[in-house]
């Protein structure tokens, strides 16, 4: 993937506190109790930078005077703070891999300096953003603290990952389109409420964080294409907000339009077949050399339009966090509201005769978005040229001892795609032969 831009949460994500937020709240209610704010104007005080400002509108109080309290508790709990396990593995792969760095938090300057600087970390970041560096409708979980940092480091939203253990750190990346992953079992310095916000990916500790990166860094998207002058350069946008061109391949299917010239245009790879050798001959081209390639995630992706690249997101999710080897994009269990009848009910027969080979029910074994590991892709053995490789993958995928999982998709018909894949006589041919084919 093109990820040029990480930012990073501080609380909860690089570094833990022995002292949990809802300590330093009471501890804080204490103080300003004692100086003559009532009791039940602060609330349950979440978050507590909202509600001193809040309680300065309402009883005159300077906020700077409350604010005081608040800044002296967080760089005294941050002398007790420690850098989680793997931090500085992922720090030093990133720079490695010349990825720009940023911290984005709402603690105090004072507070997050310190921190950074006693665990020895400040040098990694291009950019520090804390609470007093936006104005109050800026900070996360509003968007405005965020672009900011885009801003300042030149970086598309697209091109940057957001890490943290909160939803008020997913919510700024969703907005602005950038993609998040939360660290979810990070206890310490994780703030004392919790927001529904789904991220993109999901790890249990920063340990963990170096291999999803890793994975979601060497991703290569296989796009076979036969006569798809009409759609391959709209496809290839919507794949390259994404994904680097060096690691998107079209395989040109000895098209007979200008496929391959528009392919070449846009700077990917393209793989060129002298003559049509059908869907399981490109994606056989195509998965091999991604495998050469060492690829450790690898995407099909059809070139006629039908699939959205949130879509090919979600399907990757579960391979790059390690949680299955093979995922494929299920029509059948998400909005299937355009998909004509007569193909849900295609689809359902070849499901069934694939499930017979396979040992496994997959509910769209004809879905063109796929996501694999590259061990897993290296397992299959493709044999069938055309149509009936779709359910050839699935069947080599289950005998290869292949993790495979389904994810719900939103298939998008146009007049256009709709003329394209299987219909009924193609399915039939796909079933005769797959059965003469595993039969022999």
């Amino acid at each position: 993937m093109d990820v040029q831009l990480v930012v990073f949460d501080l609380d909860g994500t690089l570094v833990g506190a022995g002292e949990p937020f809802s300590v330093l709240k009471e501890k804080l209610r204490e103080r300003l109790v004692a100086m003559g704010v009532p009791a039940e104007a602060l609330g349950d005080m979440s978050p507590m930078y909202e509600t001193l400002l809040r309680v300065s509108s309402e009883t005159g109080i300077p906020f700077e005077d409350l604010y005081m309290h608040m800044v002296e508790l967080e760089v005294e709990r941050m002398e007790g703070s420690y850098l989680f396990d793997g931090v500085l593995d992922v720090l030093e792969f990133l720079k490695g891999r010349r990825i720009k760095l940023a911290v984005m938090t709402r603690s105090s300057r004072k507070a997050a300096l310190k921190a950074l600087e006693m665990h020895g970390i400040k040098a990694y970041f291009d950019v520090i953003t804390t609470r007093d560096d936006v104005p109050p409708g800026e900070l996360k979980p509003n968007p405005g603290q965020l672009a900011g940092i885009l801003r300042r480091l030149n970086v598309e939203p697209t091109k940057t990952l957001v890490v943290g253990d909160h939803g008020y750190d997913v919510l700024p990346a969703r907005k602005l389109g950038a993609l998040s992953v939360m660290v979810t079992s990070h206890e310490s310095g994780r703030m004392s409420f919790s927001i529904e916000a789904e991220p993109d990916f999901e790890v249990p500790t920063m340990g963990e964080l170096k291999n999803l990166l890793e994975n979601l860094l060497s991703t290569y998207v296989v796009v076979p294409a036969y006569n798809e002058e009409r759609t391959i350069g709209s496809v290839l946008d919507d794949l390259l907000r994404y994904f680097r061109r060096t690691e998107i391949v079209v395989v040109n299917d000895g098209s007979r339009d200008r496929t391959k010239e528009i392919a070449r245009s846009y700077g990917v790879h393209v793989l060129t077949h002298l003559i049509n050798r059908g869907l399981g001959g490109a994606l056989g081209t195509g998965l091999a050399y991604a495998v050469r390639k060492n690829a450790r995630l690898i995407i099909t992706f059809d070139a006629d339009g039908q699939h959205l690249v949130s879509d090919a997101l979600r399907v990757m999710r579960p391979v790059a966090e390690g949680k299955a080897d093979f995922a494929v994009g299920s029509r059948l269990k998400g909005d299937t509201s355009e998909m004509p009848f007569v193909k849900k009910f295609g689809n359902f027969v070849l499901d069934s005769i694939t499930a017979v080979f396979a040992r496994k029910y997959v509910s769209d074994s004809q879905s063109g978005l796929r996501c694999f590991s590259g061990e897993c892709a290296s397992k299959i053995r493709i044999t069938c040229d055309r149509y009936a490789v779709s359910s050839e993958i699935i069947i080599e995928a289950a005998k290869a001892g292949c993790r495979i999982v389904e994810v719900p998709i939103k298939a998008v018909y146009t007049e256009y795609s709709m003329k394209k894949g299987t219909n009924v006589l193609e399915g039939v041919k796909i079933a005769i032969n797959l059965l003469f084919d595993k039969l022999r």
